[in-house]
């Protein structure tokens, strides 16, 4: 998969994306290249066109992390280095 981002080509405004969508998004499926929207008059780069195979692998990534995060959590819990409060006293302390 072709993640180069250095060059130009790979950047492109709103309306030349709208105008070469099908073609980026083959480039993607078939090749892993990435393309960058870009918007304004400083071409701010504001979405990307790119595999979804790459998409997932950071989806993946993100359930890892959010795991370890909870596991993390719920050994603190266990151990007694943090506690719990009810639902009912979470929203009393919320004023919800």
């Amino acid at each position: 998969m072709s993640t180069d981002t250095a060059g130009m080509d790979n950047e492109l405004s709103a309306t030349e994306a709208r105008d070469h969508f099908s073609e980026r998004i083959n480039r993607a499926h078939h090749s892993g290249e990435i393309t960058f929207v870009t918007r304004g008059r400083h071409r701010q780069r504001a979405a990307a066109i790119v595999p979804a195979a790459l998409v997932e692998h950071y989806e993946e990534l993100l359930d890892e992390h959010d795991a370890r995060i909870a596991a993390e959590c719920l050994a603190d819990i266990e151990a007694g280095r943090e506690a719990t409060i009810s639902i009912d006293e979470a929203e009393r302390e919320l004023s919800l």
